[in-house]
């Protein structure tokens, strides 16, 4: 009988993840905001892509073909994502963005498979990586604030937030989005963590929260405030059962039902939409995207099934005379890229991802509450700000680490019949 002996799983299979995060998070360095990519940028990309399909293969190969069988709508959606190079005026682009979305699944497939098999080690690395992130951030909008915030003469002063090693407020705000989701997770829903853990994940939120304030990207502050919310509310509602867990949701409702009954009596302007604009800097078009959502509208019913093609918009923009990166509402900015068929496949992965919730639920798990904290928020994000199925987008690959997560979270990575290597062994 031939013994296997058993190998921790190491961070490497995070490597194509960081070098990933890396590239998007200091764009400013290798890419200008006219430029649609770089050099750099596609030499490193590749790298990532690359070394992902290789670690995949030679370390993981059992979970990456059960991952990749489980993942039929999103396979479905690359299918027809390269189908729309017959349509679209700009095949170069949609070909370097068929690649793109690729590779993204197979950085994706790597780090969901080290969340699966030991979760401890999945956010100690991104604790790591994203506080030195947040601090070199931090200390660059010191050295150079002539580079570090958004030039008003590009935006307006509306828009000129902190934007960091990017090109963007909104895209340093979807980053902090990002790192504060791993903060909180590592503080409250990580068990076995030792002392070192703890101060870097109370640092990096401190410096996470730091930045998003100065990008001042309100869809990002609020979905922030959502997420902490909700990893909250699940712990607390977690620690009890039977009549006590009852019992705390009746006083928390109770407890808001007096709150908003109080404010509505002594402060009922609260209540009006003109306040709700006021407090969020925002006006009642929501910073001129409600024009881009009616552009969208008119698209959609030009090309309501297979949409103009994920071209990144290019083809639209040339019909429609627009200049416009993204149409800030994800919602959209799919229907007109895919069409209807994009949105029901959509859907569908939302469905899968919902029923790996359910399970992990059902099986007492509290890792649903990772991915329920994240896609929420996430999907809230997209209604002013576009990043379903595009890539590279940070944003997008967290979601698809957590769906890879969510239907290949119940592999036995040490019995499996597909695996190259059987000597892994599920955390």
């Amino acid at each position: 009988m031939n013994t296997i002996s058993y190998k921790p799983v190491g961070a490497i299979y995070l490597f194509p993840f960081v070098v990933f995060f890396l590239l998007a998070g200091l764009s400013i360095l290798h890419t200008n905001a006219n430029q649609e990519s770089s050099t750099v940028n596609q030499i490193v990309d590749s790298l990532a892509y690359v070394s992902a399909f290789i670690i995949l293969w030679i370390k993981q190969r059992g979970f990456f073909i059960y991952a990749l069988s489980r993942s039929a709508p999103l396979l479905i959606m690359l299918f027809f994502a390269l189908l729309s190079i017959l349509w679209t005026e700009f095949p170069r682009f949609l070909l370097m963005g068929f690649v793109h979305k690729v590779g993204a699944s197979f950085i994706a497939i790597s780090a969901a498979s080290l969340l699966a098999q030991n979760i401890n080690k999945f956010f100690n690395a991104l604790l790591v990586v994203f506080f030195f992130y947040f601090v070199a951030t931090i200390i660059f909008s010191f050295i150079r604030p002539d580079m570090a915030q958004m030039p008003a003469t590009l935006y307006g002063e509306y828009r000129a937030g902190l934007r960091g090693f990017t090109l963007h407020p909104n895209t340093l705000g979807a980053i902090c989005v990002d790192g504060v989701w791993i903060s909180i997770s590592s503080l409250f829903l990580i068990d076995n963590k030792n002392k070192t853990t703890t101060v870097l994940a109370v640092l990096l939120l401190i410096c996470a929260s730091y930045c998003l304030v100065k990008a001042d990207s309100m869809t990002s502050i609020l979905v922030s405030l959502a997420m902490v919310f909700i990893i909250g509310w699940c712990k607390f509602i977690r620690s009890s059962s039977g009549s006590i867990r009852l019992m705390k949701i009746i006083l928390v409702m109770f407890s808001l039902f007096m709150v908003m009954a109080s404010l509505f009596v002594f402060k009922p302007e609260i209540f009006t939409i003109e306040y709700f604009f006021k407090a969020i800097g925002r006006d009642s078009t929501f910073t001129g995207r409600a024009s881009l959502w009616e552009t969208a509208l008119n698209g959609f019913y030009e090309k309501p099934i297979f949409g103009w093609g994920e071209d990144n918009l290019l083809t639209f923009h040339k019909h429609y005379h627009q200049s416009f990166g993204q149409l800030h509402n994800g919602y959209f900015d799919l229907l007109v890229r895919g069409g209807i068929v994009a949105i029901v496949l959509f859907l569908i992965i939302l469905l899968q991802i919902y029923r790996g919730i359910l399970r992990l639920a059902k099986s007492n798990n509290q890792s649903y509450i990772l991915i329920l904290s994240f896609i929420s928020v996430w999907l809230v994000h997209n209604v002013t700000e576009a990043s379903i199925f595009k890539s590279p987008n940070v944003l997008w690959l967290f979601c698809l680490v957590l769906y890879f997560f969510s239907i290949g979270f119940d592999y036995q990575f040490n019995r499996s019949k597909y695996a190259g290597s059987s000597y892994f062994k599920r955390y």
